[in-house]
This record gives C-alpha cells, structure tokens and sequence, in this order.
C-alpha cells in the first residue's frame, strides 16, 4: 500500500522521511480561505423622467457610521427575500414607494467591509417613473433630494455607487428600458 502524500504549495517533506508531510497552520489555512465573499443585502436608483431631465433620488444616510453620506435607497435582506424582493421592501420601509416596474441594472456596487472581513456585492435595482413620486422619510435618513445624474455622482460617497449611475443613466433614462432586465414580482 502506497503512503498518502497531502500537497500544500508551500510545504515540502519532512527531512529524512519523503512520505510526511506536516498538517498546515492556521495561518496556511486561513490564507487558503481568502476573504469571504457575501450578498447580503440591495439597493434601488429610483429614477424620475427620461434624457437630459432625468433624475434620481438621493438619501442622506442617518447611521453611526455612515451619517450624513448620500447614497441609493439600500438595506439589507430578510431571510427567503430575493434581492429584487428586498429592493421593493426597501423603497417601501424607507422613503414610502411603491415601485411598479423594477429592473435589474446589471450592476454590483463591490466594496470591502473592514468589521466583518468581507467582500460585501451589492446588487443595483432601477426603479423607473414618469415623474418623481411622493417621498416619505424614515429613521434611517435626514434628508432626501431629487438630484441629476452629474449630481448624484458628486454627492454619492460611495464608489460602486457612482460608477452604476453611469450605466444606468445610458441604459435606463437615456434609452427605453431593456425588457429583459424587468424582474417579476
């Protein structure tokens, strides 16, 4: 019966015996996990208008951490809630919307979140309107503000955030709605 050899990259045999190999650390483990990979909550670009008049909304974020920063309606998912499930939640919980039609916007705001050690992806839902609907505020904000496209991507703080509203200001406010982006209710 042939010895088992375990294969680490950086580990070679033990001097004197070609058939053991040592066990790996935690430390050898732990950089064989690499950073964790989560999706654990969404957010919405509600967008009012079409073309050069489009606009969307902006919440100024009330949290510890985040207070004062602008940024999409987002929060996160409750359990068995899709993504899109929880974007229609959240557009509801925090500024009173009712979205009719919700697109995927084919993009992820990816950011590192130092607390929990993790690469956080977020996916980006469009909530589009003929005009700016009603906004009610809850807890989790100070203020709100209809903003354009060049605006918001002042005001956001967040990077992901900006380099969507690119994206979906091209695909969604300057041209028709791509069909195969609606999601279902």
């Amino acid at each position: 019966m042939q010895p088992i050899a375990l294969s680490f990259p950086s580990r070679r045999p033990m001097a004197g015996n070609s058939n053991i190999v040592p066990l790996p650390s935690r430390r050898d483990e732990a950089a064989a996990a690499g950073i964790p990979v989560r999706s654990k909550s969404a957010a919405a670009v509600v967008l009012a208008g079409r073309g050069e008049r489009a606009q969307v909304l902006l919440m100024q974020r009330a949290g510890k951490t985040s207070r004062g920063l602008w940024s999409l309606v987002m929060g996160g998912l409750e359990a068995g809630e899709t993504a899109p499930q929880a974007a229609r939640r959240e557009l509801m919980e925090e500024v009173g919307i009712a979205a009719g039609a919700i697109y995927n916007s084919g993009c992820c705001d990816t950011f590192y979140n130092p607390g929990a050690n993790t690469i956080d992806i977020t996916p980006i839902f469009v909530a589009p309107f003929p005009r700016a609907p009603a906004v009610i505020l809850n807890e989790e904000h100070l203020d709100y503000r209809w903003v354009s496209f060049a605006e918001a991507m002042e005001l956001i703080a967040y990077p992901g955030q900006r380099q969507a509203l690119a994206e979906i200001k091209r695909d969604f406010a300057d041209r028709d709605a791509p069909a195969f982006r609606l999601m279902q209710a």
